[in-house]
């Protein structure tokens, strides 16, 4: 069976070879086909409950951007540039437009990566910084929950505040994008701390959750605060292709943009198997990111696999095991992955990854095995499961979201 691998660094197939006598079958998301370039532009000239781009630009002095970092899957170069053409055709000097980094915790961006994500002209023209939550940060005041909210001093600085972001599957806001590209990427590590913990502390927030999600309330906040004015989010399908771009109101273009991404990324599940091989891609450039694979099964592995089954999560980790600078050890939200927290039954995790060793696994439950070869996964499988096992494969696992979770809005 063949998946996707390596996203931004290749995004090759690999092949996942079973024993003949297993019944293996891959379990995909609805998916969609690669949106026209066309459709793109007049998506972004019609926004949803905002006024036009160029309109915005030309009562505006100065444009800032914040950017969604590379743990996200959608290549933003023609977009970008769409976003750039209306700012100038508004009034906007080039001069007058920045574009910031949202990595919220995450890793600065090399430039290599800054051309991948937004495309070589933007990153020759246009200044890029990238948000330190440590550092230049503006503070606003608290949300109505207690959240100090400190945004970037460059993004503040700007009269004109937007973002372009990816419409995908998050284990805590519902999903990513619109105001999160913001009122996360943007944030202080304050902001962030404070916010997180609000999704250990409530029920409803989780992958696919969107109304009743009090973290997502928070962020929708914040952005408020923040002047966010416009955000550009797109839907991918399997393959990292734009499918759809939804632009305008931070908050009314994210919800129709949910709509459809619901859509494309529900997962019709089989029952319960022996295996279930849940591919990180395409968000699996670090290990920092791997358990967004659980969001197929909303992170409970009851819905894939028997009581005595085996979970197999395969990641190229290209980037090795990552650092995020809230929940990384000697960070201040650190803690131990739980058996708990994703369901797991009576067999530890199976991590397969070539780029990955014990040492980078530390945080895991102490059974959990990995191994930087397939074959070596399909010989553990076999002496727990023996020549007759059931396995369903997930190839893009950090996007799909259960089919009766797709269904819980409009």
């Amino acid at each position: 069976m063949k998946i996707l691998w390596q996203a931004w660094y290749g995004d090759r197939e690999i092949e996942l070879d079973f024993p003949e006598t297993w019944r293996v079958q891959k379990v995909q998301m609805a998916d969609a086909a690669p949106a026209h370039p066309d459709s793109l532009a007049e998506s972004l000239r019609q926004p949803i409950g905002a006024p036009a781009l160029q309109e915005l630009a030309g009562a505006s002095t100065q444009a800032a951007i914040a950017v969604e970092d590379i743990t996200r899957p959608s290549p933003l170069g023609h977009i970008a540039s769409l976003v750039i053409d209306e700012l100038q055709a508004g009034g906007l000097k080039p001069e007058d437009i920045r574009f910031i980094i949202g990595l919220g915790a995450h890793t600065p961006m090399r430039r290599e990566e800054l051309i991948l994500k937004l495309g070589r002209s933007v990153v020759e023209d246009f200044p890029i910084y990238q948000n330190q939550p440590h550092e230049n940060r503006k503070y606003l005041g608290e949300t109505q929950r207690g959240t100090p909210i400190y945004t970037n001093a460059f993004f503040w600085e700007a009269d004109l505040r937007l973002s372009i972001g990816t419409i995908v599957p998050h284990s805590h806001a519902g999903f990513a994008g619109g105001v999160k590209t913001v009122a996360v990427g943007m944030a202080g590590i304050e902001t962030l701390h404070a916010n997180h913990t609000i999704a250990y502390k409530l029920p409803h927030s989780m992958a696919g959750r969107i109304e009743g999600n009090e973290l997502r309330a928070d962020l929708e906040e914040i952005g408020r605060k923040v002047g966010h004015r416009f955000a550009v989010n797109t839907v991918v399908n399997s393959r990292r292709e734009l499918v759809a771009l939804f632009a305008g109101d931070p908050v009314a273009a994210h919800r129709a943009g949910v709509r459809f991404a619901r859509k494309v990324y529900s997962t019709k599940f089989p029952p319960p198997a022996d295996v279930a091989v849940f591919n990180a891609y395409p968000k699996d450039t670090d290990l920092v990111q791997v358990l967004n694979s659980m969001n197929a099964v909303a992170r409970d592995l009851r819905r894939a696999i028997k009581p005595d089954g085996s979970a197999v999560l395969a990641t190229a980790c290209t980037h090795g095991p990552g650092i995020h600078y809230l929940l990384s050890s000697g960070m201040r939200a650190h803690g131990p992955l739980k058996r708990e927290r994703i369901h797991l039954g009576k067999n530890g995790l199976i991590i397969f990854s070539p780029n990955l060793s014990y040492a980078d696994i530390g945080e895991f439950p102490q059974d959990t095995c990995l191994f930087n070869s397939w074959p070596e996964v399909i010989a553990e499988l076999g002496r727990r499961h023996g020549d007759q096992a059931t396995v369903s494969v997930f190839p893009n696992a950090a996007l799909q979201i259960p089919e009766e979770i797709a269904l819980l809005e409009d």
